[in-house]
C-alpha cells in the first residue's frame, strides 16, 4: 500500500513546482561556455579573411577525416588556404582540430541546429565557416 502512496507523492510534489518547459522555437536555452557546436573557421574582423594558416594539423588530427584542406603556394613563397572543407555528417564535434590549432583559427560555435533533409547541406565551405565563425564570441578554451 506505501508503495501506492509513494507514487502519488511524487506526482503531488510535481504539481506545486513551477513548470521547467521551453517552448523551443521562441525561447532557446543557453548553451554552457564550453558546448562544442559546428566547428568554424575564425575570420579576422577587419578583413574578413580566414585566420587560418594552412597548416593542416586540424585535418590530420581528424578522428572521421571529416576535414579537407587544400593549400595553394602563395606568391610570398609559403602555403595560404584555398579551400577548407567540412563534412558535419562525419564530424564527432569532439573539439580536436581546434584544439590543435596554433593559431585559434578553429572555434566550436554554438550551432546546434543541424539538421537538413539532403545530405549536400551537410557540407560547409571556408566562407560559411567563417561566417559562423564571425559570429562567435568565444573560442574553445575561454569558458
Amino acid at each position: 500500500m506505501f508503495e501506492e502512496v509513494g507514487g502519488f507523492w511524487v506526482t503531488l510534489k510535481r504539481l506545486v513546482r513551477p513548470n521547467q518547459t521551453i517552448q523551443y522555437p521562441e525561447e532557446r536555452r543557453e548553451m554552457p561556455g564550453r558546448f562544442r557546436g559546428l566547428p568554424a573557421l575564425r575570420a579576422d574582423p577587419e578583413t574578413g579573411e580566414a585566420l587560418c594558416v594552412a597548416c593542416g594539423l586540424c585535418s590530420r588530427i581528424c578522428p572521421t577525416s571529416c576535414l579537407e584542406m587544400h593549400v595553394v603556394p602563395s606568391e610570398e613563397g609559403d602555403r595560404e588556404l584555398g579551400e577548407f572543407i567540412l563534412r558535419s555528417g562525419r564530424c564527432l564535434f569532439c573539439g580536436m582540430c581546434a584544439q590543435v590549432c596554433p593559431v585559434d583559427a578553429i572555434t566550436m560555435s554554438g550551432q546546434y541546429e543541424l539538421a537538413t533533409q539532403e545530405r549536400e547541406g551537410m557540407i560547409y565551405t571556408k566562407t560559411e565557416l567563417a561566417n559562423y565563425g564571425a559570429q562567435e564570441d568565444t573560442w574553445w578554451g575561454a569558458a
